[in-house]
Parts: C-alpha cells; sequence; structure tokens
C-alpha cells in the first residue's frame, strides 16, 4: 500500500508538471514573448524608433496617433456598450420569459461571427448612410469603426451584466419600492451599486476588445489606422522595431486596464455622495412619466436590431442582388458567379481557405480541449489554482494582432518555425486553451462533483476512473460549448493569423483581400457564407448549453 501510494503520488506530480509545462509552452510563452523580445533588442529598438538616421522618431509619432486612435474608439465604444448593454441586460435577465432568450442570442451572436465579414456586412447596411470618412465630432473617433466594435463588444458587457442581474437578490429592490422609491431610483441607488463590480469588468471587457479589433477594422477603417490594424501593417512592410514597440505598448495598456479594475472590483469604493444633487436627481426620476420608461426597453433593443441584425440581412439582400450580374449596370462580370466560376476563379481560393481554417480550427480546437481538461483536473484543482486561472486570461485581454506578433518572435526564435500553417495552429492554440479552460471551470464550479469524486475514491476506484467516470461526464456539457466556442473564435480569428499564416491563408483574411482588391462580389458571398458557418456553431452552442 505504501508503495501503491507513493507511485500514485509520483503519477500525480508528473501530471501537474506536464500540465504546467504544456501551458507555459504553449499559452503564455507565446503571449508575453513580445514583452521579453522588446526589452532584449531594446537597444537596436531605441535606435530605429527614436533616432532614425533618417525618420528622427517618425515612427514614434506614428505609433502614439494610432494608439490615440485606438483609446479614444475604446473609450466611445465603451460608453456605448454602457449605454445599450445595462438596458438589454435588465431585459435578457428580468424581461417578458418570451423574449429573454431572443435578446440574448441577439446580443452575443457576434461572439462566434467572423470579425472580417460581420465587418463586411456592416460596410454594406451603413454605406449609404454614413461615409467612410465620417468621424464623431471633439473625439474624431471613425464612425462605421465605432458601430462595428459596438456590436463586438456588446456581447461582453450583456453577458456580465445579465449574470449580474440575475444573482442579485431582489428583496433589497422590493424594500426601496416599498417605501416610495421611483424605479429608475431603486435601479441607481439600490441594484446598480450591487453590480457595480461587474460593470467595471464589463467596461473593461469592452475597452480590452475595442483596442484589440483588427480584421473587422481593417475593412471599414477606410483611410485610418488604429493600433491593431498599424501592428499588422507594419510586419508586412518589414518594419518590425516600430511593430514590436506598439504591440508592447498595446499589451501593456490592455493588462493594466484589467489590473486596475481588480484593484478597484476589489476595493469596492465605486460611490461619490453629493447630498444636492442626489436631491435634484430623485426629483427628476420621479417625473418621468411612465411612457419615457417604455423607451427604455425599446430603443435598446432597436439599437441592437440594427448594430446586429441589420447588416446581416443587407449582406444576404446583396448577395443575392449580385448573384448573376451587377445590379445596376447588368454586366455579369460584377455578378458573384464570374467572380467565383469565371476568370477571377476566386472558388478555388475559397475551397483552399475553408479547407486551411477548417484544419486550423479542427487542430487547435482538439489540442486547447485536452490542454484545458488536462488544467482544470490539474492545476485549477491545486493549490495556486486562482492564480494559473488570472495568467490564463492574459490572452483573452491581449489584442490579437499583437498576441500574432508574440507567437512569430517566439517560434521563430525558440523552435525555428515560420509563418505556416502549422504556426496558425499554434497561435489559435494559444488563445483557444483559456476559451475552453473558462467554460469548463465554470462547469466544474456549478456541479461541484468533489463529494461524488470522494464516494468513487472510497470504493476503491483510482484517480483515472473517478476521472473517466464521475468528473468528465459531470463536465462534458462545459467542454463541448467551449470546444464550439474555441472552433468559431478559430475560425472567424483575423488579427493574429494575417501574421502567422504564411502562404497558408484562411476564410476571414481572404475576405480582407477580396475587399482591399475590390472584389466585392467574391467578398459578399465569403462573407455569408463564413458568416453561415458561424452562426451554425452557434446554435450548436445554444443547444448543448441547455
Amino acid at each position: 500500500m505504501p508503495r501503491y501510494k507513493a507511485a500514485l503520488s509520483a503519477a500525480r506530480t508528473a501530471l501537474i508538471a506536464a500540465a504546467a509545462a504544456a501551458t507555459l509552452v504553449l499559452v503564455l510563452a507565446p503571449t508575453l514573448y513580445i514583452m521579453v523580445a522588446a526589452v532584449v533588442n531594446w537597444r537596436g529598438l531605441v535606435e530605429v524608433v527614436f533616432f532614425n538616421p533618417r525618420l528622427g522618431c517618425a515612427y514614434w509619432l506614428e505609433a502614439l496617433s494610432y494608439l490615440s486612435l485606438s483609446l479614444r474608439v475604446a473609450l466611445v465604444v465603451a460608453a456605448a456598450d454602457m449605454a445599450l448593454g445595462l438596458p438589454l441586460a435588465h431585459l435578457a435577465s428580468r424581461g417578458p420569459p418570451r423574449w429573454r432568450g431572443l435578446v440574448e442570442d441577439l446580443a452575443t451572436l457576434t461572439l462566434v461571427l467572423p470579425t472580417s465579414g460581420f465587418g463586411f456586412a456592416t460596410l454594406i447596411a451603413w454605406s449609404g448612410v454614413v461615409s467612410s470618412d465620417a468621424a464623431l465630432p471633439l473625439v474624431g473617433a471613425p464612425v462605421l469603426v465605432v458601430l462595428v466594435h459596438v456590436a463586438l463588444t456588446l456581447p461582453y458587457v450583456v453577458k456580465t451584466l445579465s449574470a449580474a442581474l440575475g444573482s442579485v437578490e431582489r428583496a433589497y429592490e422590493v424594500v426601496s419600492r416599498s417605501l416610495g422609491a421611483a424605479p429608475l431610483t431603486t435601479f441607481r441607488r439600490v441594484t446598480l451599486p450591487l453590480i457595480a463590480p461587474s460593470v467595471v469588468s464589463a467596461l473593461a471587457l469592452a475597452v480590452t476588445r475595442s483596442l484589440g479589433e483588427t480584421g473587422a477594422t481593417m475593412v471599414v477603417s477606410g483611410v485610418r489606422t488604429t493600433a491593431s490594424v498599424a501592428i499588422v501593417r507594419w510586419v508586412f512592410e518589414f518594419k518590425l522595431e516600430p511593430a514590436v514597440l506598439l504591440s508592447v505598448m498595446l499589451a501593456a495598456i490592455s493588462l493594466g486596464v484589467v489590473l486596475l479594475v481588480e484593484g478597484v472590483v476589489r476595493a469596492r469604493r465605486l460611490r461619490v455622495a453629493l447630498p444636492a444633487v442626489e436631491r435634484s436627481v430623485v426629483r427628476l426620476e420621479r417625473a418621468v412619466p411612465a411612457c419615457l420608461r417604455a423607451l427604455r426597453d425599446a430603443v435598446p433593443l432597436l439599437a441592437l436590431i440594427a448594430l446586429v441584425a441589420l447588416p446581416l440581412a443587407a449582406l444576404l439582400r446583396t448577395v443575392v442582388e449580385y448573384w448573376a450580374a451587377d445590379p445596376y449596370t447588368g454586366r455579369p462580370e460584377g455578378g458573384v458567379l464570374y467572380q467565383l466560376l469565371g476568370p477571377p476563379s476566386y472558388l478555388s481560393r475559397v475551397i483552399s481557405a475553408t479547407v486551411t481554417s477548417l484544419v486550423v480550427a479542427a487542430v487547435s480546437t482538439a489540442a486547447s480541449t485536452y490542454l484545458a481538461l488536462l488544467v482544470t483536473l490539474t492545476l485549477l484543482r491545486a493549490r495556486l489554482g486562482g492564480l494559473v486561472r488570472a495568467l490564463l486570461r492574459i490572452p483573452l485581454v491581449i489584442p490579437t494582432s499583437a498576441l500574432g506578433l508574440s507567437s512569430l518572435l517566439f517560434w521563430r526564435d525558440m523552435g525555428g518555425v515560420e509563418p505556416s500553417i502549422w504556426l496558425t495552429i499554434l497561435t489559435h492554440t494559444a488563445f483557444s486553451v483559456p476559451i475552453v479552460v473558462e467554460a469548463v471551470a465554470s462547469t466544474y464550479e456549478s456541479v461541484r462533483p468533489e463529494r461524488l469524486e470522494d464516494v468513487a475514491r472510497t470504493l476503491g476506484a483510482s484517480p483515472y476512473v473517478v476521472a473517466e467516470t464521475v468528473t468528465l461526464p459531470l463536465i462534458k456539457r462545459g467542454a463541448v460549448a467551449g470546444a464550439v466556442l474555441a472552433f468559431a473564435h478559430s475560425l472567424g480569428e483575423t488579427g493574429a493569423t494575417f501574421l502567422v499564416m504564411g502562404r497558408d491563408i484562411t476564410v476571414p483574411v481572404l475576405v480582407v483581400n477580396m475587399v482591399e482588391s475590390l472584389a466585392l462580389p467574391a467578398a459578399m458571398f465569403t462573407s455569408a457564407y463564413l458568416t453561415a458557418l458561424s452562426v451554425l456553431m452557434f446554435a450548436v452552442v445554444r443547444l448543448t448549453s441547455r
């Protein structure tokens, strides 16, 4: 028996060590290597960016302008997300039962949509209304970029806030209403303080997601360039030093936002008391007529339809109109069929890119799911499980273009892996593992299988048998949902893929290339086709989560 226990302990230690090594090599090191590269090569970086013999500090000034635009867009997007996300989250968690599922599905649909395809759909839907160079006054943020970023970041706000609202004890609100407080006053003074940490977390997610958005931004940004797009362009222009510096700055800002939020949430000092202002606000809230309160749900819902459903409907309608010929000139050369089957021969490229995308998504998802299950069953249950889970969230907040450049440098320096389908798989694995880990860990925490595992052990089951017959069946729903989300995310990823793909082009990248080469009918078809695949993945997620 002592030998058996010693062997069991040694096997468990070896398994934990293997999981830790795999997590470090496949997830954390490729994500954070850009920081190491900047420190190691800081002399050359400073010389090229700040003291360039021909350009002086032009790269530095460009980087600041790109970063400034990204921050302005992110702040505007976060404000819009909060204005729309709070009422939508309230409707999704406390609205009429028949509306809850519809609102949640529509609000979270863009989580699985390919960003480049959705960006092109947004461009089609709004191009006749909003000019590509139109910008918001004061902040100068491009309107189309803001619209597409709001649609892509809104799911993070709605999901976070609806979960928080669902967990709030309703008794406090009932007491407030019974004391004569108006509904708006109750929400502002009772409900909102209770969910304040979630509000701050949702804002941080919106900011970091907006800072890292690349694929849709490349399609709708026009002549303006955000920081994430500038990284991709600089790498393709062989301007590696400014790309590394901008990647480090963007990653540092994203991590800084997350750390600041964690500090604020833990401190819980989020309320400011202004008695005079408070009395005026309460009187104003009591004076709000009931008919205006109904707009609380109607306006955000209409905005959600305009941001998400309208672009998809416009994309489908445009594909039908352009199917045989250009509807305005009647020329078949401007139709979808001609560009797919005629001399441009885009169909073969679409098929090749589809095969590449499916292979990358399938292999990276399989590897990520296996590693995520291993991490959940070993590292997250160890003493430092909380720290491991926090570290695994880093790839989720690092901008994808910065992650792609970091992965490119890491695997080139450490393993000699050049841009190819294999490097794309490794890069997609780095950001897919945290997605599956979050889904599996959340399911594990909700089902709490510890007692059943203890019963199995008392009956003589080995740790392997316990995991196979007890733990895995209980958490398989989370594993399936996480795997499908990782597959859909990999299928639609653009920013990091641009930097690591080599000649093995994926479908989202092909959409961007089609738009830039003005092969718009082919881009319409490819965007609609890729969107249909992603919607199918979304339907699978919804079915498996019920």
